[in-house]
């Protein structure tokens, strides 16, 4: 059964709703950014600060491709997975992209709902906004080449209606 990969920009939902959708599935759900601080033994803001973006990019991206295709899970990628090196293209190869398209402004709503202390490219910006507006308008040329793209609210049920004919 094929994969499923959830994109897009942090507090998209790709967790919350990945869970859901996994469960809904009989899949299991799997954290991209959980992987790498189990394959680096240490967090991803430590990462960060440590070693700095360009090394967790090429952590990112090893990890990622260590996920088998068609192996029935739905895997929540970290926001900017997708737009490096050649990961969207190795997520498309390997299952379902769907990517979870909410304006910058409910982003920056959820991110200062629950703090932005696990979020180190968005920690410390005094105009979290426009922060957010900006990234979106890089990363959205690799979010758009997913299978699905879903904008505004969605539940799990509509969800799976939608993916049932891709699967």
């Amino acid at each position: 059964m094929k994969n499923i990969f959830l994109v897009g920009m942090p507090s998209s939902g790709k967790s919350t709703l990945g869970k859901k959708l996994a469960r809904r599935l009989g899949y299991r759900f799997v954290d991209l950014d959980e992987y790498i601080v189990r394959d680096q033994k240490r967090s991803i803001t430590d990462i960060f600060s440590q070693d700095g973006e360009g090394y967790f990019r090429e952590v990112e991206s090893r990890v990622l491709k260590t996920i088998v295709p068609n192996r029935a899970l739905v895997v929540a990628t970290g926001g900017g997975a997708p737009c490096f090196f050649d990961n969207m293209d190795y997520i498309k190869a390997s299952g379902l992209s769907v990517f979870l398209d909410v304006p910058p402004a409910a982003l920056a709503r959820r991110i200062q709902s629950h703090g932005q202390d696990d979020r180190p490219l968005l920690s410390g910006a005094t105009a979290l906004e426009k922060e957010l507006t900006r990234k979106y308008l890089l990363r959205r040329p690799y979010y758009s080449r997913a299978d699905l793209i879903l904008s505004g609210e969605m539940n799990v049920e509509q969800l799976v209606e939608q993916l049932k004919p891709l699967l």
